[in-house]
C-alpha cells in the first residue's frame, strides 16, 4: 500500500472525532497526511461512507473540520494491518488547511 501514497504521511497519534448523520463517533487516527487518515476503530464504517471529521494537531491553536470519505477498510480481504480500522480521504480539504496539514508533518518529521 506504501508505494501508492502521493502524500508524506506522518505516523502520529491523535484524537480524531467523526460523525455521520445517525452518529458521532470519539476515536483516534494513527497517521496522517493531506490526503487522508487512518482512523483506529473496531467498528470501521462501509466504504464508501461520507463522514464529517474534526482533529486537532500539535502546534495548531484550531481543529481542522473537513469532509471525509472511507476508501477502504480492515474487514475488507487481502488487507493485513495489525490494527482495526479504515482509511479515510480527505474530501475538499481547503488549500490552507492543506498546508497547515503538511507543515505539522515536515516539522514533527523532524523531530
Amino acid at each position: 500500500m506504501d508505494d501508492k501514497r502521493k502524500h508524506p504521511r506522518l505516523e502520529h497519534v491523535f484524537r480524531v472525532d467523526y460523525s455521520t448523520p445517525e452518529a458521532l463517533f470519539n476515536e483516534f487516527a494513527e497517521n496522517i497526511s493531506e490526503g487522508g487518515m487512518f482512523i483506529k476503530t473496531s467498528r470501521p464504517l462501509e466504504i464508501g461512507t461520507e463522514i464529517i471529521i474534526e482533529f486537532k494537531l500539535p502546534l495548531l491553536k484550531e481543529p481542522i473540520k473537513v469532509k471525509g470519505k472511507v476508501e477502504w477498510n480492515t474487514d475488507m480481504p487481502g488487507i493485513r494491518k495489525p490494527t482495526p480500522g479504515m482509511g479515510v480521504s480527505f474530501q475538499g480539504l481547503s488549500s490552507e488547511d492543506k498546508e497547515k496539514i503538511n507543515k505539522i508533518v515536515r516539522q514533527l518529521k523532524a523531530l
